[in-house]
């Protein structure tokens, strides 16, 4: 560590590593950023276009709805009811 404070150059190609790690990531978020934008755009011009030939099914959300709705995906859900064991409990020795 002392290395690393002790030489500024080498401080400063690692501050620009970084640097550019750090905008590497940001441009591919924001690529993924703007594709998301693009197909929500072309989604939205779809709808649009076609409301009047293809409407959107008006769905009331009432409580009671809700409840039917969650009971049939739970029956697609399993139950995951899985314990693990902790790997760090004490062995009893064999015999005991």
């Amino acid at each position: 560590m002392n290395q690393l404070t002790a030489n500024p150059l080498f401080s400063v190609v690692l501050a620009l590593l970084a640097l550019l790690l750090i905008f590497l990531v940001l441009k591919s978020l924001f690529r993924i950023a703007l594709f998301m934008v693009a197909v929500f755009a072309l989604y939205a011009g779809y709808v649009y276009f076609f409301q009047e030939k293809f409407p959107l099914p008006h769905i009331e959300l009432t409580p009671e709805t809700l409840n039917q709705l969650s009971e049939k995906v739970g029956d697609f859900i399993p139950d995951l009811n899985i314990s693990v064991l902790d790997s760090n409990f004490t062995r009893l020795p064999k015999g005991e």
